[in-house]
């Protein structure tokens, strides 16, 4: 799910720099990724160049094809058909759950590898700033009514990794715990809500599903509720109803009456996926409508308080066409009348609710989104003297320009000081003029991705005070191209009502980085919560992880005078470094939450060097050590090592773009080897949006990747000095001359038109999703995305031949995973994304799992289905281990295994959580020891060690 930019965007800024090369931070502007591939996806038949990046429409992307990889993962499930339904979902879940019910275990137990911690070397933060620690996404955060110095209980949610909780915020080390396990049955969280009628503070309420717009959004199973802070839960129960495969974005409790509860829902998906998908809302009334939902009950029963239109699904599209439109973003109570409360919705605006809840009445109507994709409204409500209430109102307007570059819209800030007036009165706070620091400080906060991250906090009694939280402002950051007029703008302050704005993104501390000092937080802000006894000590959410500020601020206008600035920039940085926090503290050891995409190992030490790469923290490095490694950031895809000289290895960021190094996971010597691929994902030829990319097994040098065509270099992707002096990704080693003008990078096609050459007949479409080698001279297998699957004996040959191996009697659905016996390269293990009941009523071939023996002189291939009682759910990956000749494979709730000979699938292991898996990595040492490695959507990596065959010591 991503939040950087393209290579094409980072370009831009390597012109304006004239280094060009900050790779290592290759941007971070999700939308704007999301924008470019859309672009490409929907350049599937036009084959023309994209659009302005600015003017693309929907984050999630309107194109034919999905845009994003959660979109990609959904389209997968749920092809043949336009959607999952929650039918298919309860009975995968179901099937999955019977498995581990019946007792059968495979032996052993997963061990959690980590990260714990992942250490960020400077060459990894954003800023190139001292070192640094990072987990994953965070959506969501509470802290304890009674928090003191002594004892301050904060909570968090994190996107895929469920609940957690501190009793020691304030610490330099909180210790955190999970606390959902085994009581939530989903990892994806939305919304923390610590119920306000309760003094204790020891009642929460936990909304399912993430609400933040992204393509990895998961969606979520209702509201649950723990009385005894967070040590029990249980389901909401009326939730269910109106918020299965939702994301429950908002709650309210009623502050006179804790049976009265308000929820607010937004779009979500199911199914996520290893090799990246698309995304659907059921188009048969089964998903409950997006809006405002009412309890009077306590939450035994919720009915609609307000519904609004909304996008309707298109079946016949690719990605269902359905946005945001009509969700709930913010629920809030009036803090002068508690019978009075405010809501906000997609493409709405915002709205008043009187008679706690029996009339609503539109206070601000918004303007028509000019990009078309969808606007975002958060508020936050302040109790001013006289008894009036203040509202400070987002408004998340995509940007736009006119054809001469002139502002038209972006996002910006309003206020209002009577939010109880008939017509509220809305003053602008925002405005495209750099001359006046005060409204240029919030124009524009969120840039292209409003749908994903905003916030607006003003602290309760202090109505002066407000918080906004946004994405980083690269082009203002140093060391980036352009004027380093602030320290990134991605959460600014003002303590006079939105006049005048400080920047809080980076500190006064001054501690020693490469090219900035002082600790910087993370691109993509989604959470704020403060102390409620000292609103200065507060804590910020992002893709990242979590950050807190010492409670006290220092005058840092002084550095203006070194960044080279003139004019309105010069007065920009002089007004917002004024005042930012004296030390800014991460809070990120312990929190085990990122989003692992795949695993790689190092063959001649498959234990002590892996490699692993993650949702927009990097591509990370795992030595033996829970505390991992950050030697290249950005998104991370697909990874892998050179089979002769492992310190040789490269690792892929969106799309099939490369770095390679050939000097282990040093961070300064990444060198970009993708101009090719940069070009054609741009015009010409379609990826998915982590495509596959693989190093031979066999021979040195050797790289693999998988777009419409299969791609290959024979050296890594050039001459290691020429890469070294010309294409460094860092600027720290070498020179970044070369980048993007062609030069870097040796890579040709391998292959025809795979995806979409008719003359292989039927399911044609899309791209390349499965590249897989065996341990032999030449054999390769390659997927594509509609399911087709080929062979190639002569893969290093200089014109390979390929031969189809499917039939129409295989699935015409997406191949998730290749598993080749390392004893015979003509045995192999298919496994497949997607419902059989989808596949039924579209007249295409069902299955999900099954072994293939390929012909060695016919090269045709015998099918052996292997569901079993696995039921009807998709599964993500495969992995063979040929000793014992067990299966084990990968769903959205773990692993699974079939013992060999065995016609039932049993639980792989105990020890891993119920947590969508994406990916599975086998390998095994000289000496026999063989392990499966699992990558987790929000949970990091996990270790199975495998039993020694019988009869063997």
């Amino acid at each position: 799910m991503r939040r950087r930019l393209t290579f094409g965007v980072l370009a831009a800024f390597a012109v304006l720099a004239a280094v060009g090369a900050i790779a290592a931070a290759i941007g971070r502007d999700h939308a704007e990724k999301d924008a470019a591939e859309a672009s490409r996806a929907a350049a599937e038949k036009s084959h023309t160049a994209p659009a302005r990046i600015e003017k693309v429409t929907r984050g999630e992307g309107e194109s034919e094809e999905a845009s994003t990889a959660a979109q990609e993962a959904y389209a997968d499930r749920a092809y043949p058909a336009a959607s999952i339904s929650p039918v298919q979902v309860k009975t995968s879940h179901g099937a999955d759950h019977q498995i581990r019910v019946r007792g059968g275990r495979g032996h052993g137990s997963w061990r959690a590898i980590g990260p714990d911690t992942l250490n960020v070397d400077t060459l990894g933060t954003q800023s190139f700033g001292p070192p640094t620690q990072w987990s994953g996404r965070e959506t969501a955060l509470a802290v304890s009514p009674k928090c003191s110095d002594e004892a301050c209980r904060v909570y968090v949610a994190a996107a895929g990794g469920g609940i957690w909780m501190t009793q020691d915020a304030l610490s330099a080390h909180p210790a955190w715990q999970q606390i959902s396990d085994g009581e939530i049955p989903t990892t994806a969280i939305g919304s923390l809500l610590i119920d306000p009628t309760d003094a204790s503070g020891r009642t929460i309420y936990v909304g399912t599903g993430e609400p933040n717009g992204s393509s990895d959004s998961e969606a979520g199973l209702g509201l649950y509720k723990s009385t005894d802070g967070g040590a029990h839960w249980a389901l909401v129960p009326g939730s269910w109803d109106v918020a299965k495969d939702r994301a429950i974005g908002a709650i309210a409790i009623d502050p006179n009456d804790p049976t009265h509860i308000f929820i607010g829902t937004d779009v979500a998906r199911h199914g996520l996926s290893s090799r990246s998908g698309g995304r659907y809302t059921p188009p048969d009334g089964r998903t409950p409508p997006l809006g405002l939902y009412e309890s009077k009950d306590g939450g035994a029963s919720f009915t609609a308080n307000t519904i609004k239109p909304q996008d309707t699904v298109n079946p016949g599209s690719a990605n269902g066409a359905d946005f945001y439109k009509g969700g709930v973003t913010s629920i809030q109570y009036d803090p002068n009348d508690s019978s009075t409360l405010y809501f906000t919705i997609w493409d709405y605006g915002l709205f008043r609710s009187t008679n706690n809840g029996a009339t609503n009445t539109e206070i601000y109507t918004g303007d028509p989104d000019p990009v078309g994709s969808g606007i975002r409204y958060e508020f936050s409500p302040a109790k001013l003297a006289g008894g009036k209430t203040r509202i400070y109102l987002t408004v998340g307007s995509n940007q736009k320009f006119t054809d001469t570059g002139e502002w038209v819209d972006a996002s910006k800030l309003l206020r209002t000081d009577d939010a109880q007036a008939a017509t509220p009165v809305w003053q602008p706070l925002s405005a495209p003029t750099k001359s006046d620091p005060g409204k240029y400080a919030t124009w524009n906060f969120c840039r292209g991705q409003c749908w994903y991250d905003q916030f607006i906090v003003s602290p309760a009694g202090r109505p002066d005070t407000v918080f906004i939280g946004g994405v980083m402002q690269y082009e203002e950051l140093p060391p980036y191209g352009g004027a380093d007029s602030s320290n990134g703008r991605a959460v600014m302050q003002s303590t006079d009502g939105g006049v005048h704005w400080t920047d809080m993104t980076a500190d006064a501390s001054n501690r020693p980085g490469l090219k900035f000092n002082g600790e910087s937080m993370h691109p993509d802000q989604h959470a704020f919560a403060y102390v409620p006894t000292n609103p200065d000590i507060w804590f910020a959410g992002s893709d990242g992880g979590l950050i807190r500020s010492s409670g006290s601020y220092a005058d840092n206008s002084a550095d203006c005078d070194h960044r080279g600035l003139t004019g309105d920039d010069y007065t920009d940085c002089k007004a917002w470094l004024s005042r930012i926090p004296t030390v800014l503290t991460t809070l990120n050891a312990g929190l085990n939450t990122l989003q692992f995409q795949q695993l790689s190992a190092n063959p001649l030490d498959p234990l002590g060097d892996v490699l692993g790469g993650t949702q927009d923290n990097g591509t990370l490095a795992y030595s033996g050590s829970p505390t991992w490694f950050l030697p290249v950031t950005g998104d991370g895809g697909d990874s892998g090592f050179d089979p002769t000289n492992p310190q040789m290895r490269f690792h892929t960021y969106t799309g099939a773009l490369m770095d390679v190094n050939f000097h282990g996971n040093d961070p300064k010597t990444w060198v970009w080897n993708s101009d090719l691929f940069n070009n054609l994902e741009g015009c010409c030829e379609l990826a998915a949006f982590y495509a596959p990319a693989i190093a031979d097994t066999q021979v040195h040098g050797q790289l693999f990747a998988g777009l419409e065509h299969v791609y290959r270099t024979k050296d890594f992707g050039g001459d290691q000095a020429t890469l070294e002096a010309h294409c460094n990704t860092t600027n720290a080693f070498g020179t970044s001359d070369w980048l993007y003008t062609g030069k870097c990078g040796d890579w040709t096609v391998a292959s025809p038109n795979l995806a979409n050459d008719a003359a292989y007949g039927s399911k044609a479409g899309s791209y390349i999703v499965e590249l897989d080698r065996a341990n032999d001279a030449g054999t390769m297998y390659v997927g594509t995305r509609r399911g087709r699957i080929f062979i190639t004996r002569d893969a290093s040959a200089a014109s390979p031949t390929y031969t189809r191996i499917d039939t129409d009697a295989q699935p015409k659905r997406m191949p998730s995973g290749i598993s080749i016996d390392p004893t015979d390269p003509l045995h192999l293990f298919v496994t497949y994304s997607g419902y059989n009941a989808y596949a039924a009523a579209a007249g295409t071939a069902p299955g999900h799992v099954f072994e293939v023996k390929v012909n060695p002189t016919t090269l045709v291939a015998t099918w052996t289905l292997l569901d079993y009682n696995l039921g009807d759910q998709p599964i993500t990956d495969v992995a063979y281990d040929h000793p014992t000749g067990d299966l084990y494979v990968s769903t959205d709730w773990g692993v699974d295994r079939l013992p060999a000979g065995s016609t039932s699938w049993i639980t792989a292991a105990d020890g891993m959580p119920p947590v969508a898996t994406y990916g599975l990595t086998y390998a095994f040492t000289k000496k026999g020891k063989r392990v499966i490695y699992a990558a987790t959507h929000g949970r990091g990596a996990y270790e199975l060690d495998l039993k020694k065959p019988k009869g063997k010591h």
